[in-house]
């Protein structure tokens, strides 16, 4: 036998490597378009819309294998069952096993939202719904509507809209529903196979998934009057058959299927193109049919509370509210006090009161603390101030540290610019007792000496205005000389330098609103406001009873939005609503384009209100 050499036997056993590993590369197919369809139904049993139905299971077949997602955040049974259906997906089905005994002569409508996916791309078949009937024939009425915020009219999407076929004061704070149905990203939704009859609707924000009006922090909107769903003229499944949901059974009878309800079934949303926003009342969609607005808002929450009371600072005692107080009274119970024993100081939004204290030694305070003429509660607070743990020296122990008035200016914007249209504020910690305005050094520029004018704002004497008219483009040096102000308790300030400069009205821009009012109510109040471009801040705002051209000076450049809001009672601001009381939200229209600002510009827009 001949001997293969070194150099031949390499050469093969390279050979072999190299196809070996060709071999073994698999490339990926290039080619075919991404799956975009939803899955199909295929079949189900019992068929999709069937009457008589007596069982406990359906089971519903898909052209492609399929999975839930977020199945929990989008179920719903329409009428509710006390215990939700086992769902579960077995190849190309899923399996409802429902655990409750069915009411008789009742349609169910088993809504999966857009839970149910292709398990390749993801791709959900659109409000997918699932309808039996327990009773000779399925229920073929409907409703449709928006839901809006009742702030800011924007959609609510993921709220449940509910129908209730009684009509009494405890819905829905006890009762569940009898129809349930949950809005789209458009705020819109649509309740099928409904019987005649007469309803209650609502909407609520559920957050404990409960059907069940039952939690402060949850969001409600209803109808004023009841509503009627309105008749869909039944056809034939094989006329209706364009969508990815199959009705038709294996048998091939027929099976009757409200005219427009399989389309929307899959659609994604209603079209609301004609539809006026107006008050929680009925009106025509473009299809001549009853559209019902709704309006969501959050019941103020009037449950007030002491949050806290405690001694903050050497004589300033702070009580912190659950709400905004109105009308506040403080009396010690225990050793009552003679005479005005403090100064009062509200925060700005009222849910904080200061009590300013001096020349009382007591250990503890009993205090009784109420509100609009209701006593809320009393607290035990102690008057020993607690001191943060540091290092303590012999001289500290020996020299208490010396107490100095701190004076500061409010108001100023980026680097120490004062705004050239309001005045300057100077802001002491301490309720002030006395200012010496010869301790006080004003300059124009550093060089040119004026004499100040300063002025006491508020009851507590904290807050001091200059009066003195400042130029722009100017710089300011205000110089509080030792001993200039003193508080309360007997402090002086050290020396206090505060430099500024004042900018020019080229630094803002200025909005003019040329509005016509609402007819319908012209003897009424409204509130013309700029709110920031999410709604969540009034940027400023004012009171109106004629129509007429709005100015608004002094803006940043920025992006604002329009709101008008009805001031029914003439309280100056938006008030929500109440269910228990029937009082709708205060109604508000909103301006149709964002409203911006330029720089030392004047900006116009024309909002004629007067046909919402």
């Amino acid at each position: 036998m001949r001997k293969l050499s070194a150099g031949y036997r390499f050469l093969c056993f390279a050979l072999f490597v190299f196809t070996a590993f060709s071999c073994a590369n698999v490339v990926s197919p290039v080619g075919g378009p991404q799956d975009t369809e939803p899955p199909v139904v295929i079949r189900s049993n019992p068929p999709n819309f069937s009457a008589n139905y007596k069982g406990q299971n359906i089971r519903i077949f898909f052209n492609e294998y399929v999975t839930l997602k977020n199945l929990r955040q989008n179920q719903l049974v329409s009428p509710p069952i006390s215990n939700d259906p086992d769902i579960r997906v077995k190849g190309r089905s899923i399996i409802i096993s429902i655990k409750d005994t069915l009411l008789p002569n009742t349609t169910y409508n088993f809504f999966f939202g857009e839970s149910v996916v292709d398990i390749t791309e993801g791709n959900a078949i659109p409000n997918f719904q699932f309808v039996v009937s327990t009773g000779e024939f399925v229920d073929s009425l409907s409703v449709k509507g928006v839901l809006k915020s009742a702030e800011s009219l924007l959609p609510q999407e993921n709220v449940f809209v509910m129908m209730y076929d009684r009509d009494n004061d405890s819905l829905p704070l006890l009762e569940r529903p009898v129809y349930v149905s949950k809005t789209n990203k458009q705020g819109e939704f649509r309740i099928n196979t409904m019987r005649e009859g007469k309803y209650r609707m609502f909407a609520l924000k559920d957050i404990n998934s409960n059907y069940i009006y039952d939690n402060p922090e949850e969001w409600i909107a209803f109808h004023d009057s009841l509503v009627s769903p309105y008749y869909i003229k039944e056809r034939p499944v094989a006329a209706a058959r364009t969508d990815s949901i199959s009705a038709e059974p294996a048998d091939n009878t027929k099976v009757l299927i409200p005219e427009g309800i399989l389309e929307a079934l899959v659609a994604d949303s209603i079209n609301y193109a004609n539809a006026a926003l107006v008050d929680s009342v009925a009106i025509k969609d473009n299809e001549n049919q009853p559209l019902y607005q709704l309006f969501l808002f959050k019941e103020a929450d009037t449950l007030q509370k002491i949050v806290s009371a405690s001694l903050v600072s050497r004589g300033k005692l702070n009580i912190n509210f659950r709400l905004p107080a109105e009308t506040v009274t403080v009396r010690e119970y225990k050793n009552p006090i003679d005479g005005n024993w403090f100064l009062p100081e509200f925060s700005r939004n009222r849910d904080t009161l200061s009590l300013w204290i001096n020349q009382i030694e007591r250990d503890t305070l009993w205090l009784e603390i109420a509100d609009r003429g209701h006593i809320i509660d009393s607290v035990k607070v102690s008057m020993t101030l607690r001191q943060p743990r540091t290092r303590v020296t012999r001289a500290q122990d020996q020299e208490p540290p010396e107490t100095k008035v701190n004076i500061s200016v409010s108001g100023l914007i980026g680097r120490n610019t004062q705004p050239y249209f309001s005045p300057l504020q100077l802001v002491s910690q301490t309720p002030l007792a006395s200012v010496n305005n010869k301790k006080v050094e004003f300059f124009l520029r550093d060089t040119i000496p004026l004499i100040p004018e300063f002025e006491i704002l508020d009851s507590v004497s904290r807050f001091l205005r200059l009066n003195n008219r400042l130029e722009q483009d100017s710089s300011y040096l205000i110089t509080l000389l030792p001993g200039a102000v003193s508080d309360i308790f007997g402090d002086v300030n050290d020396t206090i330098r505060v430099n500024f400069k004042v900018n020019n009205e080229t630094a803002y821009g200025t909005l003019m609103i040329d509005l016509k009012l609402p007819q319908d109510q012209s003897d009424g109040q409204y509130i013309l406001q700029l709110m920031d471009d999410k709604f969540e801040k009034i940027i400023t705002e004012k009171i109106l009873t004629n129509d007429g051209v709005i100015s608004f000076p002094y803006l940043n450049a920025a992006t604002f939005k329009g709101r008008l809001v009805f001031d029914r009672n003439k309280n100056g601001k938006w008030d929500t609503g109440n269910y228990l009381r029937r009082l709708q939200p205060e109604k508000v229209l909103i301006y149709n384009s964002p409203m911006q600002t330029r720089l030392n510009w004047e900006m116009e827009f024309i909002w004629d209100a007067s046909t919402p």
